[in-house]
């Protein structure tokens, strides 16, 4: 798991997966004034989603990891907080769907970060990586949000 600024995502290029693709979209697109949806960057090795939702407590959300894309995620408007856990420390729960690439976690116990992320900073996360994004600062807040999906394989 890395969280930092988004001006220093390029200082990353060599353990991101298709990141020439995905430098080469960044630097010619304006992805804080793309609309809500699904856009490609290397066909299914790569892409982009754009999101806004409001933020929720805890409770709400549910820790996910995923197998076959690491996730780049990037507060384009608002702030919210991230959980990080190790995947293998969680207990899977309905094992992992391959279609949808995701596995969720039940609630646990164990001691996890939490992660304030701001507009222009991101999380990257690798299957390794359980995660809980979209939990409220301190009050529910609306996001933007770029979800980039890279593909490991």
């Amino acid at each position: 798991m890395i969280s930092d600024s988004l001006e220093n995502l390029n200082k990353y290029q060599q353990i991101i997966p298709h990141s020439k693709e995905i430098c080469d979209y960044l630097n010619t697109t304006n992805i804080f004034s793309l609309a809500v949806g699904k856009y490609p960057i290397a066909g299914d090795s790569a892409f982009i989603l754009i999101q806004e939702y409001l933020t929720k407590a805890d409770a709400e959300k549910k820790w996910e990891s995923h197998r076959k894309y690491i996730d780049i995620q990037i507060v384009l408007d608002g702030q919210e907080i991230m959980g990080y856990s190790p995947a293998p420390s969680l207990k899977s729960k309905d094992g992992y769907n391959e279609e949808k690439d995701i596995t969720f976690y039940e609630d646990d116990s164990w001691e996890h970060s939490r992660l304030f992320v701001p507009k222009n900073y991101f999380c990257l996360f690798f299957p390794e990586d359980a995660h809980k994004p979209g939990l409220r600062v301190l009050k529910d807040e609306s996001v933007k949000k770029a979800v980039i999906k890279a593909s490991i394989y």
